[in-house]
Parts: C-alpha cells; sequence; structure tokens
C-alpha cells in the first residue's frame, strides 16, 4: 500500500464529553464545529452527556478513561481524538490525515504545557490514541486504574476534581511511572492544538476566563466565526465582544446594536469579565425591551 492509499484509509474518531449541567452549552457549541470536520474529512464523531462514575457534574471530566476503554473493549484499531468541552476546530481544512500518515509507530500524541521542561507534564484537554498500537491499550488501562482506585467515599466529598489528583495528573503519573509507554508517546508543540491560538484545534481554558456562561459565550462566537469562514479574533481581544453579544442573544434575542456593544463592551473592560457581565446582565433585564418580551 502507497504512504497515500495508507493516509487515505486512515480511520479516526473525534470524541467529547461534559456533564449534563454546567458545560452542556458549551459542548454544544463546539461540537458544531467537531461534526463539521469529521463531515469535511470522512471521520467519525462520538459524544456522551452525563457521568458515568461520580456524584458530582465536575467527575465527567473522567468519562474519556471509560469511553476510551469502551472502544479499546468493542476492538477498534483506529485513532481517537478527545477534545475537552473547551476545545475547537479552529483550522477545518487541516489534513490529519497527513499529520499522522507517519505516526503509526506512536501510541499517543500529547502536548506539553509550554514553559515545562519535562515533556509529559502534559495538557490533556486535547488528546490523540492511536488504538491500533499495542501500548495504547496500557495506557488507557493503567490512566483509568488510578482512578477507580478513589473509593465512591471519597468521591461523595469532591465537588471539585481540583481538590485531589484529576484526569491530568493521573496521566501524567501513568507517563512517568512507565517509561516503556511513554517512549511510544509523541510530545507535541501546544501551539498545534491545545493553545487559545492553537493552529489547528484551540482551547478556551478556566484559566483565560473563569466564569463559564462567559466563557461559553466566547466560544460560541468563536464557532460562529468558524463555521462562518470568516477572520477568528483573539480571544484576549474580543472577549468583551463576546459577552456582549451572548447576553444580548440570551436576554433579549437578538445581537446587539453597534452603540449597545460599545457601551457594555467598555463596561466589561472596565470592570472584567466576571463583574462586567453581571452589571451588563442586570441593565437588560431591567430595559423596556427585555419587559415588553416577558
Amino acid at each position: 500500500m502507497t504512504a497515500k492509499a495508507e493516509a487515505d484509509s486512515l480511520e479516526l474518531c473525534v470524541i467529547q464529553t461534559s456533564d449534563a449541567v454546567k458545560y452542556r452549552r458549551m459542548l454544544k457549541a463546539t461540537s458544531r464545529t467537531a461534526a463539521e470536520y469529521c463531515r469535511i474529512h470522512g471521520f467519525s464523531y462520538d459524544s456522551y452527556v452525563g457521568i458515568k462514575r461520580g456524584f458530582h457534574g465536575a467527575h465527567a471530566t473522567f468519562n474519556r478513561m471509560f469511553m476510551l476503554q469502551e472502544m479499546v473493549d468493542r476492538g477498534y484499531k483506529g485513532w481517537v481524538l478527545y477534545m475537552d468541552a473547551d476545545a475547537y476546530f479552529y483550522d477545518l481544512g487541516f489534513d490529519l490525515r497527513a499529520y499522522l500518515a507517519d505516526k503509526q509507530d506512536r501510541s499517543a500524541i500529547m502536548a506539553t504545557i509550554q514553559g515545562e521542561t519535562v515533556p509529559w507534564h502534559i495538557n490533556a484537554g486535547v488528546l490523540f490514541f492511536n488504538l491500533g498500537h499495542p501500548e495504547a491499550a496500557r495506557l488507557i488501562a493503567d490512566w483509568k486504574a488510578r482512578y477507580m482506585r478513589v473509593p465512591d467515599e471519597v468521591l461523595q466529598t469532591l465537588v471539585s476534581v481540583w481538590d485531589v489528583e484529576n484526569d491530568q495528573t493521573m496521566l501524567y503519573y501513568t507517563l512517568n511511572d512507565n517509561q516503556d509507554i511513554r517512549d511510544t508517546v509523541l510530545f507535541e508543540d501546544a501551539m498545534l492544538f491545545n493553545h487559545k491560538d492553537g493552529r489547528f484545534i484551540r482551547q478556551f481554558l478556566a484559566a483565560f476566563e473563569a466564569d463559564v456562561d462567559a466563557r461559553t459565550d466566547a466560544i460560541e462566537l468563536e464557532v460562529a466565526h468558524v463555521l462562518q469562514g470568516t477572520p477568528a479574533q483573539q480571544p484576549g481581544d474580543v472577549t468583551a465582544e463576546m459577552i456582549v453579544t451572548g447576553l444580548y442573544e440570551r436576554i433579549l434575542r437578538r445581537r446587539p446594536d453597534p452603540g449597545g456593544l460599545r457601551a457594555y463592551g467598555d463596561v466589561i473592560r472596565q470592570h472584567g469579565p466576571a463583574n462586567g457581565r453581571s452589571i451588563v446582565s442586570n441593565c437588560l433585564r431591567e430595559s423596556d425591551e427585555y419587559k415588553s418580551l416577558r
């Protein structure tokens, strides 16, 4: 089989997951780019909303381990691309088949956190797994086993997974403790697929905007830019615009007029995303226009 024929036959499934409440709207937005990318390139897509094991919404972050293990158990031998609910395809034309064509000897591809000197200090928000590689199943099994060792009574007390070892640190320890597995993983530049300005896939991390609604507003606008083929703006430059637009669409059911966008954008910039969002939301809900919609 020629290299081109091998690349053309490459099988890949994109998977995402979220809880049913806090991140579901975010997943709905980013999944639009995933579904479109898969449609264009002939890949498959799957998502799961809920909690595979756990008691609180934050435990949905561990769903990926179960989804990956289920694919291993079904005998799937293609590539799997996992993306967090806050990650979206930025370049719909990126040739992923060509990128993966010479990486069949790798069990996984992960991005090193920028500034880290240890390559396996990775960001787990976007991950590639080659289930046709024998070490991929070992990697996934070890990662999941670390979560399964956390007792239910402990999970019941953990509203936030960041209170203890989380899915990302568990993956780090799997790599750190198993050099034979680690040696089969490719550690990639985060600017390709694990950064807010990523060339292929972008991730709008909570570190950039802690308020989930504001972050979702921003992501929804970015997704619209991607799907419409318009030039995407940098998240840091348009956060105020994104927040105001999202508030208008949810509260007044329309896009903001230029004057409102400018005035309320200034409020967001002056008071910060969280406080500014609350101020603008209250102003819109007190307007005569909003009262006429009720």
